[in-house]
């Protein structure tokens, strides 16, 4: 072992800084959705493709039956993974898990009289239509139905899809209750026709990690099951092993189920979108295709319908050219499991240990008052490896017994630079069983607007998914103790927390593992100071003189009056001085022309279409088209942009860096050009389109985030998007349109929240002082206001500013990105920290507004009175 990674197991022979740089300072524990690929094993991938040609594998030239000869190499390995041989098992290529359960639920044949396991029917025979199939080509359903397709309750999404297209006369859902009890959901009732039947069950379930019995394997195959006593027939066994495998050895010489679904990526990490479906041979003969491709048959008639698959299972069932640079991938991957994890069993064996920490010690949490922090949703009590996987599942609570959304774990998570996962993990019947949701309360949330995958955490006070930490064999126990740090900082009300890092060594922490524990030392990296050439500068820059220098012209902004900062900061004093619990007045406007860029500050502007005229016209896109944003580059806060009316230039400054100028209009220079991307970027997942702003921005970019391909987008003025947020009871008017904001037109915040939020934060004498400049800029609103009650904002239905109406469009949900300092870069726990403990759920602060569209053209200034309605 080596004590210098902090790892458990002395068969984990790497340094984790080298092998997996992209971890830096992350905490990852969403192996359950995909471990993490190493660096040795995407080098040597690269040195095989650099060192080999591999042509396609249906040619018959050298590199062809080089490529043919490594997928064979690949398919042997990989039975070898699982301990067995192709004289029991196939391996056939698929496009991961969910397309080995696809092709099985096309293919299985529930009606095949005198199936039995052991008997093969001839391969090579001419296969007619069969004019018993519905006429419909793109209907896979058979006029003929038989026997019955049964999945467990706590089963993958992707089983319950096999369901609308599988042949079968009756549909079971079965819920274990006790040991080989079962409930039974009857999702389809028919006749009890003997026939073929088929049960799909996971190996290891994806919500909480309890391994199900492999005995059950053989118990299905002799009818021994309570559920199979009314479906006489033969029964036949699809283990999905996707999240076994990734961290347990399957061995298929003792248990030998049917077909085994797998996906490669959970295993080593590279490649994804490629799986395989394991089938015992034996069993092969009960898959009937229906379509075949390229490669699948031996010969085929375009006049006649007749063709002639291929003998071998594996070329009858990949249509078209396998993706073979990816299967080649797959050897490396299978390298790392040895060389970096010492085999599947000591991964096993370690990545248990380090969950069995986590989850004793998350059982052990308790508030002050001796409420438990945790609701953890388990099977037994943590204690086999052989019933229980490296997962642990959870809901938080407060110190009152109500729940916390995972919506705001996942916010405050992020703030520790932890990755883990929320939701129901595509497994709703998992959730159903361990939440206690019944299909009633299902319905209703949707209903209530929940769907899978959004953060509509809490409905009626009871949580609507969960918490999901999972371990790698790269994992290590730091990872755990960050995590429960995490939990005890933001969420366990108890002035004595535990000091995880203390009590690694402690007897108590060897105990509740049941292990002794190797020395565990903290990795420490060393910073890496950003260095920018001024090669770049000089060639893309015309200004001379440096920033502070700079003779600009900028319309009603700070420079237009040629004031300092103190007379700046005396005129707001003034305004400030108007401000009263009945008044409330407009103290400051900001807007930001490049989109997750420093803010410009203005004392008068321009209301357009979009809201404040050039706000979030622009925005970064990296090499790949996707937008930069604060949350992956910090430094975008300190790149200031300034809008010049006179000049008809945005400005873009960097402390260190000569200033960069465009035009407001990209498509008035000769340099810019529609992006050759059809989509160059995503906001709030709406595409957008826009013009690229040239190469001199674009490389100015790139040296100032250290990352080459940069540019800067400005938005397609022809190509509004529109805003998705609800209509309140008082907006009766069109959908109103948005620039690259994120949501709204515009956000506001009161002063006198920023300063009750100021107060509260001051309260944990742990925490630093922060100015009340300072948090409403990282609030990064376009309309401050003074004066008023503390939240009071979050009532208002319809204010006027000025002569212009506005209408709220409801609370603004905040983010990690508010523990950004925008004056520094550097980031801090709070204040969502705080606004999480205080406000809770959305952590909502500030409103957002949509302007009156008789507001469009009008003018907003700072000292206008705000009137409320």
């Amino acid at each position: 072992m080596m004590a210098k990674d902090g790892l458990l197991n002395s068969s984990l022979n790497f340094d984790r800084v080298v092998e997996f740089p992209q971890l830096k300072d992350s905490v990852y524990v969403d192996h359950a959705g995909t471990t993490l690929y190493s660096k040795s094993q995407i080098e040597a991938h690269h040195k095989e493709l650099l060192s080999n040609l591999y042509g396609n594998p249906h040619s018959r030239s050298q590199s062809s039956r080089l490529t043919t000869d490594a997928i064979d190499q690949i398919r042997y390995r990989v039975l070898e993974l699982f301990n067995t041989t192709s004289d029991e098992y196939t391996v056939i290529f698929t496009s991961g898990c969910t397309g080995a359960l696809k092709l099985i639920a096309e293919s299985f044949d529930f009606y095949t009289e005198n199936s039995c396991h052991g008997n093969k029917k001839q391969v090579r025979e001419i296969e007619i239509c069969d004019k018993e199939k519905v006429d419909d080509p793109g209907n896979h359903e058979f006029k003929v139905k038989a026997g019955c397709f049964a999945y467990l309750l706590d089963n993958h999404t992707s089983v319950q899809g096999m369901r609308e297209i599988v042949n079968a006369e009756a549909i079971l859902c079965v819920e274990e209750t006790t040991d080989e009890n079962f409930k039974i959901h009857h999702v389809k009732q028919g006749e009890r026709k003997e026939g073929n039947s088929l049960f799909i069950y996971p190996a290891q379930s994806n919500f909480c990690g309890r391994k199900y019995p492999m005995k059950w394997i053989d118990k299905i195959h002799k009818g021994q099951l309570p559920f199979q006593r009314s479906f006489p027939g033969k029964w036949f066994v699809v283990l999905d092993a996707a999240s076994y495998v990734s961290t347990s050895h399957l061995d298929l010489s003792l248990n030998k189920p049917d077909f085994v679904s797998l996906s490669f990526y959970k295993i080593f990490g590279f490649p994804t979108g490629i799986g395989a479906l394991l089938v015992k041979n034996e069993s092969a003969d009960v898959l009937k295709k229906t379509y075949f491709g390229g490669g699948t048959v031996g010969v085929s008639s375009p006049t006649e319908c007749i063709h002639i698959n291929r003998s071998s299972l594996s070329d009858r069932f990949e249509d078209g050219t396998v993706p073979f640079l990816d299967i080649i991938a797959l050897r490396h991957g299978l390298d790392s499991l040895k060389n970096l994890g010492g085999g599947m069993k000591s991964i096993s064996r370690h990545t248990f240990i380090v969950a069995q920490y986590f989850h004793h010690y998350l059982h052990s949490l308790h508030h002050g008052n001796s409420q438990q922090v945790a609701d953890i949703y388990c099977h037994g009590d943590f204690s086999d490896p052989s019933t229980q996987g490296p997962i642990v599942n959870f809901n938080l609570k407060r110190s009152n017994g109500s729940y916390i959304g995972f919506a705001e774990v996942d916010k405050m998570a992020q703030l520790y630079n932890i990755h883990l996962r929320t939701g129901c993990f595509c497994n709703i019947g998992a959730c159903q069983k361990y939440l206690g949701l019944t299909s009633e309360q299902i319905k209703d949330n949707f209903e209530a607007g929940h769907v899978c995958g959004d953060d509509r955490d809490l409905i009626n006070g009871k949580p609507t998914g969960s918490v999901r930490i999972s371990f790698g064999y790269m994992s290590t126990i730091e990872d755990a103790q960050h995590c429960l740090t995490f939990i005890c900082d933001c969420f366990m009300e108890n002035k004595n927390k535990p000091n995880f890092a203390q009590d690694v060594h402690s007897k108590q922490n060897k105990c509740s593992v049941n292990k002794t524990l190797d020395s565990v030392i903290t990795e420490e990296q060393s910073d890496v100071s950003d260095c920018l050439s001024s090669s770049v500068q000089s060639m893309i820059s015309n200004e001379k003189q440096d920033n502070e220098q700079c003779d600009l012209t900028l319309c009603s902004s700070k420079s237009s009056d040629q004031k300092t900062d103190s007379h700046w900061t005396k005129d707001l004093q003034l305004v400030l001085l108007t401000c009263s619990p009945a008044n409330h007045v407009v103290t400051n406007i900001f807007l930001y022309p490049v989109k997750s860029c420093g803010a410009f500050e203005v004392r008068d502007w321009e209301i357009c279409e979009t809201g404040l005229k050039f706000d979030r016209e622009w925005m970064i896109v990296s090499e790949s088209g996707v937008t930069v944003s604060q949350k992956r580059e910090p430094k975008l806060c300190l790149i200031k942009p300034q809008i010049d009316l006179v000049r008809k230039c945005l400005i873009l400054m960097y402390p260190g860096m000569c200033s960069v100028t465009v035009p407001l209009d990209s498509s008035d220079q000769g340099q810019g050009q529609q992006s050759i991307l059809p989509c160059v970027g995503k906001v709030c997942g709406d595409r957008v389109t826009g013009v690229d702003c040239g190469e001199a921005v674009g490389q100015w970019i790139s040296e100032v985030l250290d990352k080459p391909g940069c540019r800067l987008i400005q938005q397609d003025r022809t190509r509004s998007r529109k805003c998705k947020l609800d209509k309140t009871s008082n907006d009766t008017e069109s959908i109103s349109k948005l620039s690259l904001a994120n949501e709204s037109q515009y956000l506001l915040i009161c002063r006198t929240s920023i300063e009750d939020l100021q107060h509260r934060i001051q309260q944990n004498e742990e925490n630093p002082n922060f100015e009340v400049e300072n948090l409403i800029n990282r609030f990064r609103a376009n309309i401050v206001i003074g004066g008023g009650l503390a939240f009071e904002e979050d009532s208002w239905a319809t204010v006027k500013i000025g002569n212009n109406k506005f209408l709220s469009q409801g609370g603004c949900t905040r983010c990690q990105m508010v523990c950004l300092d925008q004056d520094t870069g550097e980031r801090s726990k709070e204040p969502l920290k705080t606004l999480a403990a205080w406000r809770g759920k959305k952590i909502p602060f500030g409103i957002h507004l949509r302007h009156d569209d008789s507001a469009v053209g009008e003018r907003i200034h700072v000292g206008d009175p705000l009137l409320v309605k």
